[in-house]
């Protein structure tokens, strides 16, 4: 049932490459909001991961 972490750790580098390598802005965008969006401020990135650890706990048993 559940697919093993370094799998999808490999999947999710591979699907970033492509994204990347794709010439298309919006994954450029994309890329640039994530990596804002983690770094130090009022809340440390490992909140900020903990954080969405809940949200997405949340949505898929609540969803």
């Amino acid at each position: 049932m559940f697919i093993d972490t370094d799998e999808i750790r490999r999947l999710r580098q591979k699907y970033y490459l492509q994204m990347q390598q794709s010439g298309i802005k919006t994954f450029q965008d994309m890329d640039k909001i994530e990596m804002e969006s983690l770094e130090g401020g009022e809340l440390a990135q490992k909140y900020k991961e903990l954080i969405a650890l809940g949200i997405s706990i949340s949505n898929a048993c609540y969803g």
